[in-house]
């Protein structure tokens, strides 16, 4: 093995506070996030999935990344096998392998890193001497069917639920069939993807999944960590003044997923990031992370306040995690015991409706000197067909409440091949873009300066699971045309800086997020060409304009529908036409009884039928709830 990156490795954990090694536990994971450490220590999610592993007394959890450009030309030339960060053990001699992946576009980086490691990336090519394979994250429940066959388990739902069930059936079986069959047969939260024949039509499509044992459910369904409140419960009993049933919400046993170990070499290293809600209500159609994860719930400030104050003594920076940070009952409550605790608080990104007085206070305080929002478009009739329900007015209006503060810098995520789009709708964007920025300069004379207007130009690539999953998305040549155009007229304007997708990078995205298992060859032999996606699509003749560029109708069987995620055909198809028409559709109300969407009779516990529970580990029992709501 390289000394070098062994000695690397030692410096990295050297400048690292929280790290935990065990040693003679009964079961090795190795957790592993495909992208380098300074991109991996940022996510969240791998924060919460190595606080858990390591809360089981048998449990020892490492972690993996993809090595960055100097390591893996180290690997590569002493051939060392990919080792663990912790005690750089060989990433093959580990019980369990558990790859933590947010985004569709990091599975090429996932075959790589088994490659590296000397595992056979085809989980049929396996034997009982290999570890067991385990993918989960955020792209498990949107479509993990481009890498299901290197998978041996794939967890669906959320990682305080799922973690304890895996760990206990590992314990609980002997061999690896068992493993999988025993997950496979609770119905809810693992999908295996083996015990499954996948039936094509003559087209090229999918017709059925066949399960090949019995007890192994048709489709998979998503669990939930059920006892975060819903945002609208808990809202709607603060407005109403019902104490008890606030008192109730607000005490449940909680995790708050939060920085693990710190590690300020990383990106936003040097702040403790913290989840205080999940899900968005607003229902945008286009965003797979309001959909995927209904219903929004929230971390009560309690917990949130708790986790702050225990991380003052090494850090005066938090970021709240949250795609919709003013949606929480408390936020405002959060925010000024935060500043009490003389924190500079910062957040990944704000719907322009919900920017309140007393957080923009709060990032003034901060010194934050940049903010970003998401018009989306520059079109009042494009924002209706994504169900964003802002006029150009409005967010000219609330861009100019941040320049008023100071903050004359703001980054504006904008999107270009919308369902719909025309030629008028991206000149729109460019007179919004210019009257944001007169709005801008307007202000920036009281502070004898200007900042920068940053538009941050992506094509649109439809997701599974949202209403856009039957679109393709925009034809690659012309999509490149769109994008050069609004990028050129957007940076003739003074004091724009304009940053823009490439039309070839949404193809591949859009590739890896419709794609079905055919598409696990391309990612296969890409990763073995060192990333050359043409060149794998040459070799395995795969046709990815198959997968991403042809509107699926409603009658085809979509390949991610193998994972259920509690959304209705109905529901989906409904907001899908309502998108043709130009027409909007009010916010999820996130209260119990609603069956809207189809999310919340499957998959919330409050009022489920007891068939439909989700099950919970033994080792985090939980307080029945008992308030009606």
């Amino acid at each position: 093995m390289s000394k070098r990156i062994i000695d690397s490795y030692k410096k990295k954990l050297e400048g690292e506070e929280g790290v935990i090694v065990k040693r003679g536990a009964s079961l090795r994971i190795a957790l592993c996030y495909p992208n380098t450490h300074a991109v991996g220590m940022a996510n969240l999610g791998l924060h919460t999935m190595y606080e858990l592993f390591n809360k089981i007394p048998e449990v020892s959890c490492e972690r993996v990344f993809l090595p960055d450009d100097a390591e893996l030309k180290e690997y590569e030339k002493s051939r060392t096998p990919l080792l663990s960060l912790e005690t750089q053990t060989p990433v093959k001699d580990f019980d369990v392998v558990a790859f933590s992946i947010s985004f569709e576009t990091d599975y090429l980086n996932m075959a790589r890193m088994l490659q590296l490691s000397s595992i056979p990336v085809w989980s049929k090519d396996r034997n009982h001497f290999h570890p067991l394979v385990v993918m989960g994250g955020a792209a498990s429940f949107l479509n993990p069917e481009p890498i299901a066959d290197f998978t041996d388990i794939i967890a669906v739902g959320e990682g305080e639920i799922l973690a304890f069930q895996l760990v206990d059936a590992i314990f609980e079986n002997e061999t690896k069939e068992e493993i999988l069959l025993n997950l496979a047969r609770i119905g809810r939260g693992f999908y295996v993807p083996s015990l499954y024949d996948v039936v094509y039509n003559d087209d090229g499509t999918v017709f059925d999944y066949l399960p090949k044992e019995t007890g192994v459910p048709k489709r998979v369904g998503r669990a939930l960590a059920s006892t975060n409140p819903k945002e609208g419960t808990l809202r709607r009993a603060i407005k109403r003044n019902e104490t008890e049933v606030v008192d109730f919400l607000m005490n449940q046993d909680v995790f708050a997923p939060s920085t693990a170990v710190w590690s300020p070499q990383a990106e936003m290293g040097d702040r403790l990031l913290i989840e205080i809600s999940r899900g968005c209500s607003q229902g945008c159609r286009f965003c797979w992370a309001g959909y995927n994860y209904y219903p929004p719930r929230v971390v009560p400030a309690r917990d949130i306040l708790a986790k702050a104050s225990e991380w003052r003594g090494k850090t005066n920076k938090i970021g709240l995690v949250s795609t919709a940070v003013c949606d929480h009952p408390e936020i405002s409550t959060i925010l000024s015991e935060l500043r009490k605790m003389e924190y500079r608080i910062s957040v990944s990104s704000l719907r322009l409706d919900q920017i309140s007085e007393e957080l923009l206070d709060a990032l003034v305080e901060s010194k934050d000197q940049q903010i970003a929002v998401a018009p989306e478009t520059g079109s009042d009739r494009l924002r209706r067909v994504i169900n964003k329900n802002l006029t150009n007015d409005e967010i000219v209006d609330i861009c100019g409440a941040v320049f008023d503060r100071g903050m004359l810098t703001v980054k504006l995520y904008l999107m270009v091949g919308l369902p719909t789009e025309t030629q008028e709708d991206l000149e729109e964007m460019i007179v919004l873009v210019e009257r944001i920025k007169d709005r801008m300069l307007e202000a920036g004379k009281r502070f004898g300066k200007a900042g920068k207007i940053i538009p941050s130009l992506n094509g649109l690539v439809p997701k599974p699971n949202t209403p856009f999953q039957w679109d393709a998305v925009c034809d690659e040549k012309e999509l490149k045309n769109r994008l050069k155009w609004t990028a050129k007229n957007l940076s003739r304007i003074p004091n724009v800086e304009v940053r823009m997708m490439s039309a070839r990078i949404a193809h591949e995205q859009a590739l890896f997020s419709s794609g079905d298992r055919t598409v696990g060859r391309v990612i296969e032999a890409a990763a073995r060409m060192k990333g050359n996606l043409n060149e794998a699509l040459r070799e395995t003749g795969i046709d990815a304009a198959f997968h991403t560029s042809r509107n699926r109708s409603y009658d085809e069987f979509l390949p991610w529908s193998i994972v259920d995620s509690g959304l209705s055909f109905e529901f989906l198809r409904t907001e899908h036409e309502k998108s043709q028409a130009s027409l909007s559709s009010k916010p999820c109300p996130a209260v119990e009884k609603c069956t809207t969407c189809g999310v919340c009779p499957t998959t919330w516990l409050a009022n489920a039928p007891a068939g439909l529970v989700q099950l919970q580990s033994l080792r985090t029992p939980r307080r029945a709830l008992t308030v009606t709501v």
